[in-house]
C-alpha cells in the first residue's frame, strides 16, 4: 500500500555505556522514518551520537552503524535500510550500476575520448592550429566558402578596439578577426593584425584541412561491487549479476519486492508506514 506522508515519527534507543571514547561515555540511537527533510516522501534513517555527560558538545554522530550495531543488535537487522524512502533507496538504479560498473562519473571506460576539438593542418605540416577559446571561429572558417581564384578564403582583416567606456581606464590595444566573423574585442582570435594577416595567407594559399581531434579521455575506474550490493540492498548478489549488461534492468525487477519488506520491517519497528 501507498505510505502516508508524515511529519514526524520517531524513535529514541539508549543510551547505552560505549568504551573507547572516555569515562562515562554513553551512545544514543535514532531511528525515524518521517518526511523530516520535506520532499514528499518518508525516508527511513538510523543515526546515533556518542557524548559525556556534563559536556557542552557531542564526541561523535551521524551514521555510527558500527557502533549502533554492536550496542543495539536489536537495529542491527534495520541498518541495509539507512536512506531508504517510501520510493526505494536513495538513488536506487543509478548509484547500484554506478558502483557495479568500471565507467566513470562521465561514464566512460578508461582511456575512452570524452571531448573533441577541430583543429586547423596546412598541407603536409603535422602540426595542428587549435582555437580552443574560439571553437565559433573555427566552425565559422569551416562554413566560409572559397571567395577567389585560388580557392582560398578572400577575408578582410578587421581591427577591432577595446569596448570605449574602459579605454581609459584599461588603454588595451586593438584585436584583430576576420570581415564577416561578428565578434567583440575579447572574442577576436588574433591579438596583432600580422598575426590574422600570416593565418589568412595560409588560409589562401597552404591547403587548410581541418581535424576533429580527442582532447580529453575518461578515468574509467575500479568496480566495486560490495559497495553496489550495498546501494541495492542486495546482499546475496553475485558477481555475475551486478556486472551483467542488463543490471538496472533486474534492479527494477527486483524493487517491488525490496519495498515489501522495506514495508514490513518498518512497521515491525511500530511505524506507520
Amino acid at each position: 500500500m501507498p505510505s502516508i506522508l508524515t511529519k514526524k515519527q520517531v524513535k529514541t534507543y539508549g543510551p547505552r555505556s560505549i568504551s573507547g571514547w572516555g569515562t562515562n561515555a554513553l551512545i544514543r540511537a535514532e531511528v525515524r522514518y518521517d518526511d523530516e527533510c520535506r520532499n514528499g516522501h518518508n525516508t527511513f534513517a538510523i543515526t546515533g551520537d556518542i557524548y559525556i555527560p556534563g559536556r557542552r558538545d557531542i564526541e561523535a554522530g551521524g551514521c555510527l552503524h558500527k557502533e549502533i550495531a554492536e550496542h543495539f543488535p536489536e537495529l542491527a537487522p534495520y541498518i541495509k535500510w539507512h536512506l531508504c524512502s517510501s520510493d526505494g533507496p536513495m538513488h536506487y538504479v543509478a548509484n547500484a550500476v554506478y558502483h557495479a560498473s568500471n565507467r566513470d562519473c562521465w561514464g566512460k571506460l578508461k582511456g575512452e575520448p570524452k571531448q573533441w576539438e577541430t583543429v586547423i593542418s596546412f598541407g603536409d605540416n603535422p602540426i595542428k592550429h587549435k582555437f580552443s577559446r574560439h571553437s565559433r571561429f573555427v566552425k565559422f572558417l569551416q562554413e566560409a566558402k572559397p571567395h577567389n581564384e585560388r580557392g582560398g578564403y578572400d577575408f578582410e582583416v578587421l581591427a577591432i578596439d577595446y569596448p570605449k567606456d574602459n579605454k581609459d581606464k584599461y588603454p588595451f590595444k586593438p584585436k584583430y578577426t576576420f570581415g564577416g566573423y561578428d565578434a567583440k574585442w575579447h572574442e577576436c582570435p588574433f591579438d596583432d593584425e600580422q598575426e590574422a594577416l600570416d593565418f589568412l595567407t595560409a588560409l589562401q594559399t597552404c591547403n587548410p584541412k581541418f581535424t576533429t581531434v580527442a582532447t580529453a579521455w575518461g578515468e574509467g575506474k575500479e568496480r566495486d561491487l560490495d559497495s553496489a550490493r550495498v546501494a541495492a540492498i542486495w546482499p546475496e548478489a553475485t558477481d555475475e549479476e551486478l556486472t551483467s549488461p542488463d543490471l538496472a534492468e533486474k534492479l527494477a525487477a527486483r524493487l517491488p519486492k525490496l519495498l515489501e519488506q522495506f514495508q514490513k520491517d518498518v512497521e515491525s519497528l511500530g511505524f506507520v508506514f
